[in-house]
């Protein structure tokens, strides 16, 4: 088995669509840069970790169709702020979501602290009518799942690595990306269900 640690993202990046450990090693460099970046938003009746997982699937997007012409890091960054930005801008068009507003919480890329003025005021009434909607989406995706999906999701989410993940749950990583990627479908399917 090759030892990766040494490759830069760019070599990773090539090897990562078919080697298992050149993906966990590319996702585990990445894993702070989905979370800063997902930090910086702000998604009404919504959780952090809901961000942290489209700034995943963003990376995993970024190393799918990387193309070698630019540097990695500057590719990855951009699909992951993508696929948050996307999301939060899609969940404001589809009125029955309880994600409806975002504002990016810091001005600047370095997580400087300065906070931004603009952005939508929620009244009481929406942001309570909003948290119960996250709540109810939330039990649609936990009754979707089979308890064992259940607990790999709450691990996933949580920032573990699939290999972490298997180690807790005494299975392969093989296994765990299974049970992710049949995880991905289902709540596909459960944010479809749920519109008018």
């Amino acid at each position: 088995m090759e030892d990766y640690r040494n490759f830069s993202d760019e070599q990773l990046a090539v090897f990562a669509r078919s080697d298992e450990k050149a993906l966990e090693l590319l996702i585990e460099r990445y894993k702070k840069a989905v979370r800063s970046t997902a930090r910086q938003y702000f998604l009404a009746g919504g959780e952090e970790d809901d961000l942290i997982q489209e700034g995943t699937v963003g990376l995993f997007k970024a190393i799918a169709t990387f193309d070698g012409v630019s540097p990695f890091k500057n590719y990855a960054f951009r699909c992951i702020r993508s696929g948050i930005i996307s999301t939060v801008r899609k969940s404001t068009s589809d009125k029955s979501k309880a994600l409806n507003y975002y504002v990016p919480l810091y001005a600047g890329e370095d997580d400087d602290k300065t906070p931004l003025i603009k952005g939508e005021v929620l009244d009481p009434e929406e942001e309570y009518i909003n948290s119960e909607a996250a709540r109810e989406f939330m039990a649609r995706v936990k009754q979707a799942l089979s308890g064992y999906e259940y607990e790999i999701l709450t691990l996933y989410l949580d920032g573990y690595s699939y290999s972490d993940i298997a180690e807790k749950k005494k299975k392969n990583v093989k296994s765990v990306d299974n049970a992710v990627q049949r995880i991905r479908k289902k709540i596909a399917k459960v944010k479809t269900d749920g519109r008018n």
